[in-house]
Order: C-alpha cells, then structure tokens, then sequence
C-alpha cells in the first residue's frame, strides 16, 4: 500500500491557524489536500488532523481524516501515529510506503508526488524519497528559509542545509546551476519511518532545523526526484501574502 498522508494541526508558532486560513476563499490545508488528491500513485490519501478543528474542517470537504490528537515533535511522527492507525484497518506490510504531504504545501504538484513516488520505487537502497527543484534566482540560494539539497550521480541527497550549498555559484542560463531547492515531501518505506520516530533528534537536526538529518545521520539514503516546480510553502504572514497576490 502507499498512503500519502497531510499532518495539520490549528496552532502554528509563526502564523497562527495557518492551515485554516483561505486563499482564493478555500483553506490552505484545502488546497493541499484538492492537489494531492489529484497524485496517481497514492491508494489512500488521509488528513492526520493534530486536533478536533482540523478534523472538523476537513470533514466537511469530504477528506478522509485520522485524528491524531497527541502531542508530537514532527510532521513525520504524526504520520507514523496516523499509519499505525490505518495499518490496524488492513494488514501492516513491510513493503508498505507512506509519504509525508505537509499541509503549508499549497502550490503541490500532483505530479512531483508521483515522481517521488516513482523514483524511491526505482531505487531499492533508498529508504526515503524526497523531491527538488532547480533554484532560480540568487535571493532564493541565500535565504536561509529555503532549504538546499546537493546529490550524488545516483541522484542521492548528499546533504540538506539552510545555508548555500554547494558555495560559491553563478548564474548560468537564469539557472543556479547545480543548486537545488529541497520540497518539503518525503516518501518513507515503513522502516525508515519507523527508525525515525525511535530516535531523538540528532545534532545536525538541531542544528540546521531541519528533521530529514535525523536519518541521513544514520546512512539512510534519500532518493531524490528533480521536478520543475518548488511552489510556495506557507510558513510566515509574508509567505501567504505572496499565495494570495500570485494565486494558487
């Protein structure tokens, strides 16, 4: 089975309720769902509501909800409580793989979900997959907000940080040649994100704020599948500002 599964909870530290606010008159959270449902790969897409609101308000668009009401530290640990929950409605397999859709997600592609999808299936020493985007302009390679990956020639993440990497690049056909945006969707194999919700956070998690490290510490591979669109991720005020100028 693949799940793909959108944790969302109603608090948010730097934008409060941030799931429930609309653009273009539906919610964020709407939106997310609306693009992802659209995914080919995915046999069951559920909404791992972090409490009652959410799962209120998606249940009136139809969505298929989980309630995953205790406190956790992660995205990915409400979507391994959320899995737990529906492997208990169908037998739990080994080969089961479950992809974490963050909800701040509104510009989504469909089609970067499946590419994901496809390219861990592809790829049997990968334990994770996650997707990319070619960065377009020098603002984006130095904000600190938008998270950089660098990959081997396996297509591999070699690692993910907030600062430029790799340094020292310059402007090639209006591209950044060889700097790539990272998005925020993961694809786990069931052990992977088992192994990651059993362990603390680790250092280079800390350090950098980004929880993918967790597993690359550990030598877990990343598949990574480059896509043409990044999108914008509803982080701040600012962020949602942009949404609703641009549109969705």
């Amino acid at each position: 089975m693949i799940y793909g599964i959108i944790p969302a909870r109603y608090g948010s530290t730097r934008l409060p309720g941030k799931m429930l606010l609309e653009v273009e008159g539906k919610a964020v959270l709407w939106h997310t769902w609306t693009r992802a449902s659209k995914a080919t790969k995915l046999d069951r897409l559920v909404i791992a509501a972090g409490d009652e609101i959410i799962a209120k308000a998606a249940r009136s668009w139809g969505a298929d909800v989980v309630e995953t009401f205790e406190e956790c530290q992660s995205g990915s640990d409400r979507v391994w409580q959320a899995y737990q929950q529906l492997s208990k409605q169908s037998d739990q397999r080994m080969d089961d793989i479950v992809i974490n859709i963050q909800g701040d997600e509104i510009q989504i592609h469909s089609e970067s979900i499946d590419a994901v999808v496809e390219k861990l299936l592809a790829d049997g020493l990968a334990g994770v997959g996650t997707a990319a985007a070619q960065i377009e302009s020098f603002e984006d390679y130095t904000e600190s907000a938008v998270v950089k990956v660098v990959v081997d020639k396996n297509g591999r993440a070699l690692y993910f940080s907030r600062s430029p990497i790799p340094s020292q690049l310059t402007l090639e056909n209006g591209l950044w040649k060889s700097a790539l945006r990272h998005i925020g969707i993961y694809a786990y194999r069931r052990e992977a994100l088992e192994q990651f919700t059993s362990l603390p956070p680790c250092q280079l998690e800390l350090t950098e704020r980004l929880e993918q490290l967790r597993l690359v510490e550990q030598g877990v591979r990343y598949s990574v599948a480059i896509v043409e669109h990044a999108g914008v991720e509803i982080n701040t005020a600012a962020d949602l500002e942009l949404v609703r100028k641009r549109g969705v």
